[in-house]
């Protein structure tokens, strides 16, 4: 009998286990990260017993974790691409919305300042009309200014997000360390504790990617991405950041082992943080440069029309804007990387508004050459100025100086990043006051002679030889080298060729009965027609600026400037378009992950019900069977009374 009731008692103790754990896991079905368990439900070790094996009931060997690792691992990686995708969506979206909602401001502004332009055009000496150019004109310059805060903060704000997520990764790392620190010490029978675990996991995931390296006793160390530990057992490796380098606002992301501190430059780490600097380095800042390249377009355009005319009081137009090289528009269009061992420093100038094409571009010293590659890895062609050796001329409309004045010179393997249009757009200023100063009528200087190329500087009306209709001017550059050396001449002659002036010229300017003259190119005796005529109700050159919207000034005259502008909003409606697609997609492998782990490790309400109906009946049952033996036991010693 009282093999019956060890049986029975057995029996019942396992059933009550089973009703406890099947209780749990009903209690827990809206639970989050909590994981089904069951019970292991062994027999007894048989008996022998007059000649025969029989059975001695039951026990529970283990409640354990129905847990797929194989499924959790996809579920954690396809958690991170999803986040990396929503990231890129949502940061997409706002970089979208800012030019869709601003953006209106630069293609409404210009309209304005270039009607304001038509209607001076047919009153040129009006000062009403003057005024509301300067107006319109002052308004574009701000509309430029207004998009480029909103850049501005765009770009502070995803830093600050990248700093506040990477906090967020080392307190969950922190965590992580320290359970695994309990669980070497108690092992993986605290399920509960494994739950928090792969809660905590599942939320890194979100962050970056995850592998997870599965050790002894429960313990799980973590990788990020698959190139830095974030927790190695109980040791937590602090995920960082570091001013980026040579340009400081791109972060980067950093792993400190104890002994040294890593920098991650090119690895994917993927998740939020992944998204976070894709978006800055491959959406944000090329969009900030290519209005920063319509900007360079505007000002250039305005100053070169403006040149190209006399004021109301005859004088040559002075600049509208700040000019494209003025310090305001050069900040920030090279960096040094911290690494150079040469104190070299470079200053980036603007050639040609027309060949800008907005890109980021690395220069490297071999210690021979300066090689510069775009931001693909294709080279660009670099030429050494044959007058000063300090002057590297790109093909791509920008040149470089080279200021070595801070030794040591440059050394091999020096680096710089060059960026000719960042931060333009900020720095679209207005640089004239009086409307008196807009130049609407125009004058003639022409140039006979291919690749020869003359500036007008200033006119002098009151000088009694001032050249007076049509004159032609020729103009022979000297030889330095030659024995003995020639001297540059000039010789400006009127219709009938009489001689007006003739003289000598150095440096780059030509000064000559009133006239101020800069020498651009002149390669070979050249030969150019002047006409310097000025009155007050001319408009030639107030009809020549009104044409500039209308003119293929920008992507080597392929594109007008509002063709750029339309552009960064097409490429920026694009990516944000991807990335819902993307983002789509993503959720629809995550939700397949999501779904495999709940079918294994999920809690199903209908199941755990009829176990527990099994498991009560189970235990009646036992408890049955340890009444009869009681009862027989009884019976049993009452009959020996």
């Amino acid at each position: 009998m009282t093999d019956l009731l060890q049986i029975g008692r057995s029996g019942v103790m396992s059933a009550q286990k089973q009703l406890q754990v099947t209780s749990n896991n009903i209690a827990n079905v809206g639970t989050e990260g909590y994981t089904r368990q069951v019970v292991e439900q062994r027999t007894r070790e048989s008996i022998f017993v007059a000649g025969h094996f029989q059975g001695s009931g039951s026990y529970v060997s283990d409640v354990t974790r129905v847990y797929n690792s194989y499924a959790m691992r996809e579920l954690h990686l396809s958690a991170s691409q999803l986040s990396e995708a929503k990231t890129a969506y949502v940061k997409a979206d706002e970089l979208n919305q800012v030019f869709s909602v601003s953006g209106d401001a630069i293609p409404s502004s210009m309209d304005n300042a270039f009607n304001a332009i038509n209607n001076w055009a047919d009153i040129p000496a009006d000062l009403g009309a003057r005024d509301n150019v300067m107006v319109a004109l002052e308004q574009l310059a701000g509309s430029f200014d207004t998009i480029a805060e909103g850049l501005v903060s765009q770009l502070r704000q995803t830093n600050e997000q990248i700093i506040t997520t990477v906090d967020r990764v080392n307190a969950i790392s922190s965590e992580l360390a320290e359970i695994n620190k309990e669980l070497m010490e108690v092992g993986s029978h605290d399920l509960q504790l494994l739950d928090y675990q792969n809660k905590l996991i599942t939320e890194l995931s979100d962050y970056v990617q995850v592998n997870v390296i599965e050790q002894e006793r429960g313990v799980k160390s973590i990788m990020m991405g698959g190139s830095a530990m974030l927790v190695s057992g109980p040791n937590q490796l602090e995920l960082g950041t570091t001013d980026g380098d040579p340009v400081r606002h791109e972060l980067r992301y950093t792993i400190d082992t104890g002994s040294q501190k890593v920098t991650l430059e090119g690895r994917s780490v993927g998740g939020q943080l992944q998204a976070l600097a894709d978006y800055r380095d491959k959406t944000l800042l090329p969009a900030e440069r290519e209005l920063g390249k319509m900007a360079l377009g505007v000002a250039d355009a305005m100053n070169t029309a403006q040149a190209n005319g006399f004021d109301l009081n005859g004088n040559v137009g002075k600049p509208i804007y700040a000019d494209i090289n003025s310090a305001g528009m050069s900040i920030g269009r090279s960096a040094a990387s911290s690494k150079n061992a040469g104190g070299t420093e470079v200053s980036v100038f603007i050639d040609d508004t027309s060949k800008l094409t907005g890109g980021k571009y690395t220069m490297k010293y071999d210690g021979a050459n300066y090689q510069l590659t775009d931001e693909y890895g294709q080279a660009t062609t670099l030429t050494v100025d044959p007058a000063d050796p300090n002057r590297l001329v790109s093909d791509e409309g920008f040149s470089l100086m080279l200021d070595t004045s801070k030794p040591p010179a440059s050394q091999a393997g020096d680096t710089w990043a060059i960026m000719p249009t960042a931060n333009a757009a900020k720095g679209l200023d207005m640089v004239i006051e009086d409307p008196a100063g807009l130049a609407a009528a125009g004058y003639t200087l022409v140039s006979n002679t291919p690749g020869s190329e003359v500036s007008l500087v200033s006119v002098d009306r009151t000088n009694v030889n001032f050249p007076q209709g049509e004159v032609a001017l020729n103009i022979t550059p000297g030889d330095p080298l030659a024995a003995p050396p020639t001297t540059n001449a000039y010789t400006m002659t009127d219709p009938d060729g009489n001689v007006l002036d003739a003289g000598t010229w150095t440096g780059n300017t030509i000064n000559t009965l009133g006239v101020e003259l800069r020498l651009d190119e002149v390669p070979a005796s050249s030969d150019f027609t002047m006409n310097l005529d000025f009155a007050v109700g001319e408009n030639g050159n107030a009809v020549s600026m009104g044409a500039i919207p209308t003119a293929k000034l920008m992507d080597e005259g392929n594109s007008t400037l509002i063709d750029v502008f339309q552009g960064i909003i097409t490429e920026v409606g694009s990516q944000a378009a991807a990335s819902e697609v993307q983002m789509d997609s993503a959720q629809a492998v995550f939700s397949q992950a999501q779904d495999r782990v709940e079918s294994d490790s999920g809690v199903n309400l209908d199941e755990e019900a009829a176990k527990l109906l099994r498991h009560q009946q189970a235990y009646q049952a036992s408890a049955r069977v340890m009444t009869v033996a009681q009862d027989t036991f009884d019976t049993l010693f009452n009959s020996l009374r």
